[in-house]
């Protein structure tokens, strides 16, 4: 792959994994404001979250490896 692709991959897949984090955040906040709860989610609503994001990363991984 040549280095300006991989580069310009790279600052993209940063910048859509850091606004999508950053939107899913702010959901939850607002959630967590409008409900006047202190918590938006509870731990098991995060592992099952964090293991979905995983799901997606692990998918994403395998769709990549079979192009090769």
């Amino acid at each position: 792959m040549k280095s300006n692709i991989r580069t310009l991959t790279l600052v993209i897949g940063t910048l859509a994994g850091a606004f999508i984090g950053y939107r899913a955040a702010m959901t939850f906040i607002e959630q967590s404001e409008a409900e006047n709860k202190s918590m938006p989610i509870t731990a098991q609503q995060g592992l099952q979250v964090g293991l979905t994001a995983l799901g997606v990363l692990k998918q994403i991984t395998g769709i990549s490896q079979n192009k090769k």
